[in-house]
């Protein structure tokens, strides 16, 4: 994901009775002893809000099932989740910010977020001051776990895979299923996440990249570097950076005539890509995710999936799914240790194995807090979500 810088019937609930639980967008008075709460850094504001609305919702809605089915059981306790969101407006300073006010203020057990990558590293100094365990749904890029000695942060996770895992199975798709020979990469080379994902798909690609391409974030006419590739011989182009840029290229692509199938990482699986693009050039073009609803489902994809559309009128995207299963981490590290303090869920967190999750099935977290899981390729059509296939 952007660092500004992207399948249980226990689960199917009755909708209608659980709007009330545990949602707090504002900050909350201290909580009772039947209580845990959880703070939410979502970017709900500013170049990320996309990101950020879809996680804060998926979070929100994960609160609410937990609670309606009875909650998180510990000693044969039961606790309710109480989720405190705070707006990290896309701005470092503001996300360090409001991560310090969730642990010393509001004293939550653990943190879903930041959403982007910088978001995530400008708060692991206060997260590992207040020993309070965050696992981010989207930031991708690979040294967010680690220290610079190499050793991994013990505070932080993610749901999501890592940069070079995407950049991989990207490059496995490209040659597998697109059979591509020669490709064009474009890169944002504003952060790690567009080079890093190049880096490894340039690595693990079988046949020949042809040229790269690299921009800066907030580029918005890309004419010129696409007359200088039109002639060139080549049969896909892989854009590794987000929508915006994206949308703008595959738009101007598209008008060009350049008709050759595009491939992306998560940051253009989003629906502005084609708003950006306009839906009949967003036909032919793949992205990876972490969830689909056309993906093969798992025992507890499906029957989110059909929750979450009766309550919001739409199915999930992959953001909201992996803020989802961000929660019912945290809930599945507390039951398997059988505490509530932040120690504990950090250390269930660290030794979560076999989780189902709604993204790509079963998942564990890794010895760099990183999840090991499968990749879904998603193919768009007219600008809606059209295909789905799983990459092992």
């Amino acid at each position: 994901m952007k660092k500004i810088v992207i399948v249980g019937a226990a689960f199917i609930v009755a909708i209608g009775g659980i709007v009330a639980f545990g949602v707090v967008n504002k900050s909350s008075k201290a909580s009772t002893s039947n209580v845990i709460k959880i703070g939410g850094v979502f970017d709900t504001s500013g170049d990320a809000s996309s990101y950020g609305k879809a996680e804060q919702d998926g979070a929100n809605f994960a609160i609410k099932q937990i609670n309606a089915n009875g909650g998180v059981k510990v000693n044969g306790k039961s606790y309710k989740f109480k989720i405190i969101n705070k707006d990290a407006k896309t701005d470092n300073t503001e996300t360090a910010s409001v991560t310090s006010s969730l642990i010393n203020k509001e004293k939550v057990s653990a943190i879903v977020g930041p959403v982007i990558t910088s978001g995530v590293q400008a708060a692991v100094p206060v997260a590992t001051q207040g020993k309070t365990p965050m696992i981010s749904p989207t930031a991708g890029a690979d040294n967010i776990t680690l220290q610079k000695n190499g050793n991994v942060q013990p505070y932080v996770f993610r749901a999501q895979y890592k940069n070079s895992f995407m950049g991989t199975k990207m490059a496995q798709f490209a040659t597998e299923t697109l059979k591509a020979k020669n490709i064009v990469i474009f890169q944002d080379n504003s952060s790690d996440y567009g080079t890093g994902i190049t880096s490894a798909f340039k690595k693990a690609f079988k046949g020949n990249v042809v040229d790269v391409e690299s921009y800066q974030e907030g580029t918005k006419d890309f004419q010129a570097v696409l007359t200088k590739i039109k002639d060139k011989k080549f049969d896909a182009i892989a854009i590794n950076g987000y929508y915006t840029e994206g949308g703008a290229i595959l738009k101007q692509m598209r008008d060009m005539g350049i008709d050759v199938p595009v491939i992306g990482p998560d940051g253009i699986g989003d629906p502005k890509t084609a708003e950006i693009a306009g839906n009949k050039n967003t036909s032919n073009v793949y992205y990876a995710a972490h969830f689909s609803v056309d993906a093969p489902a798992t025992k507890v994809s499906a029957p989110f999936a059909k929750a979450y559309k009766k309550a919001y009128g739409k199915y999930p995207s992959q953001f909201t799914a992996l803020a989802y299963d961000s929660v019912r981490m945290i809930k599945a590290a507390i039951e398997n240790e059988n505490a509530t303090s932040k120690s504990a869920i950090t250390k269930g967190l660290a030794n979560l194995k076999n989780f189902d999750g709604v993204t790509t099935g079963k998942m564990s977290i890794d010895k760099d807090h990183n999840p090991v899981k499968s990749m879904v390729m998603v193919g768009m059509t007219d600008g809606k979500e059209s295909s789905a296939v799983v990459v092992k």
